[in-house]
């Protein structure tokens, strides 16, 4: 087994990510939400309108 430290890990990553041409955290494609319940959607809802009570944006964008 070859053992490796996490920084070798990360730089091995991040040249993956390269090769395959995607860059910064944005690289993961995102959830359609086509097959979400109700009920998520609905808690989606609350966090996003919890959020903007607080005058900010929500730490992440749900589709729903």
């Amino acid at each position: 087994m070859r053992r490796i430290t996490l920084k070798e890990l990360g730089e091995s990553i991040e040249r993956k990510k390269a090769e395959l041409g995607y860059s910064g955290q944005d690289y993961v494609v995102r959830n359609s939400g086509k097959f979400r319940t109700e009920s998520k959607r609905a808690l989606l809802r609350n966090i996003e309108a919890a959020a903007k009570a607080r005058g900010k944006e929500p730490t992440f964008k749900a589709n729903y």
